[in-house]
């Protein structure tokens, strides 16, 4: 089965000059999303060029929303903005804002529109087939939801010892590898999925209608005794010995791996704790299990077999978080209705391999071939 996405621009990179070129094309894309594509360059280009695929817009049509923006710090990048706070302090709610790759790190900013963010992932070069461009999006500094942001997504982003801030409703924190996720006021209706994070904490706030899932986790879970009702689900969390692992209220706790020797589940007033698997000593029941070797657990949980960062924690063969969750699903990270994704890629088609020669003439034109999966 072949379908078409019709003409859409696609936007090259001249390394040598650092200029910008647009390209249009008919693509014709397979039942599996993988497609091969033969570009013309029908311009007055007679010169070498080392070109190097930085944005797909192609498919920008499969994101709904009022604008598109990019923003990129490459002094040559012909993008919207350079740096996110621009392109919030510029845009209106409901656009997009793609923040693209850089061996520059962004600055943080304050999120004062509905916006939807998106980063190309991270861990680009320790997984198979994440972007042919393996430069990730990393901010060293904050981003603050404040007033105004409700609604907002962040997908895909890294940050450099630095976090999340969150205080208002209704936001989602997706597939990001981020030091810190907190809360500066009370807030509800927010999910937390598929990260990659050291610890997600709410000291200073009450958080209500929290979704917890699918996330790697350094460290731990902390909320005060007036959050909640909470879910939190399908974790990993793999160390920290100086604090309890889940220290929350009001919550329902089931599926999580606990690794670390010391870390325990806090059995806190309004908590249900089913399911769960943890290293540390205890007593077997409702479906808990303790004193279990996670080596026997993790592909990788040594860290000696060569798997990526959050590779690693994907669930061996035998292993006994097989099956071990509610309803039979697979304890960890990687089970549930939404399994954590390598690398946190967004849920778009994205370039994964090229091969763009180096020479391209107006007579011949430029033959490409580029290669994208889809999304999960």
């Amino acid at each position: 089965m072949v379908g078409i996405i019709g003409s859409a621009p696609m936007i090259l990179q001249d390394k040598t000059s650092g200029s910008l070129i647009k390209i249009t094309s008919n693509l014709q894309i397979n039942h599996k999303i993988s497609l091969i594509i033969e570009i013309i360059l029908n311009q007055n280009i007679m010169k070498k060029l080392f070109i190097l695929l930085i944005v797909l817009p192609l498919f920008c049509g499969m994101i709904y929303s009022q604008h598109l923006i990019r923003v990129n710090n490459n002094e040559a990048a012909d993008a919207d903005y350079k740096t996110l706070q621009e392109a919030n302090d510029n845009a209106a709610d409901g656009d997009t804002v793609y923040i693209e790759g850089s061996a520059t790190q962004y600055a943080g900013a304050n999120i004062s529109r509905k916006l939807t963010i998106i980063g190309p992932g991270y861990f680009l070069s320790e997984n198979d087939s994440t972007q042919a461009n393996g430069c990730g999006a990393k901010f060293n500094g904050n981003i603050y939801f404040k007033t105004g942001s409700e609604g907002s997504i962040i997908v895909g982003c890294e940050f450099n010892y630095s976090g999340i801030e969150i205080s208002v409703n209704n936001i989602l924190v997706n597939r990001c590898n981020v030091f810190n996720i907190s809360f500066s006021s009370n807030c509800e209706s927010i999910c937390i999925l598929q990260n990659n994070v050291y610890r997600i904490n709410a000291y200073s706030a009450n958080v209500k209608n929290c979704i917890i899932s699918n996330n790697i986790i350094t460290g731990d879970i902390f909320t005060g005794s007036s959050s909640g009702p909470l879910q939190i689900t399908n974790n990993v969390i793999s160390g920290c010995a100086s604090y309890n692992s889940i220290n929350c209220h009001n919550a329902s706790i089931a599926n999580n791996i606990v690794c670390w020797l010391t870390g325990q589940i806090i059995t806190n007033t309004g908590n249900t704790i089913f399911n769960n698997i943890l290293a540390a000593d205890g007593t077997n029941a409702n479906g808990n299990q303790y004193n279990v070797a996670m080596a026997n657990v993790f592909v990788d949980f040594n860290g000696t077999n060569g798997y990526s960062p959050d590779g690693k924690w994907q669930l061996r063969t035998g292993s006994p978080a097989i099956g071990a969750g509610i309803s039979g699903v697979d304890c960890g990270a990687f089970g549930g209705n939404s399994p954590y994704v390598l690398s946190g890629l967004p849920d778009l088609p994205h370039i994964y391999e090229t091969s763009i020669p180096g020479t391209a003439y107006s007579d011949k034109g430029l033959s490409c071939t580029i290669k994208v999966k889809s999304g999960k």
